[in-house]
């Protein structure tokens, strides 16, 4: 390509790492991965993803509770928001901890 003087349109993108400011707060260890829990309802974790639907993204947020691995809330919906967690929060059933 040199000798022909050809150039290539192709090129590898680069990866080029960023700095973020955002979640720089530091959050204590409080399970210390201990996941076998005594109480009901006591830690409650969660768990986000995502799926295609009619060829648009679309979330589903699902409560967990580490007592029995139940799910005790869940929500879906276009937008990755607070409000899908809000909504997860209020299908629980009985009070949270």
């Amino acid at each position: 390509m040199k000798e022909q003087g050809l150039v290539s349109t192709y090129t590898v993108s680069q990866y080029k790492p960023h700095q973020t400011a955002c979640n720089e707060a530091t959050t204590g260890n409080v399970l210390n991965r201990e996941f076998e829990q005594e109480e009901a309802k006591h830690f409650v974790v969660s768990a986000l993803t995502y799926g295609k639907v009619q060829n648009r993204w679309h979330y589903i947020c699902v409560l967990v509770d580490l007592f029995n691995r139940e799910i005790i809330g869940h929500s879906a919906g276009p937008n990755k928001d607070a409000a899908l967690i809000s909504r997860a929060f209020a299908t629980v059933h009985g009070d949270l901890r």
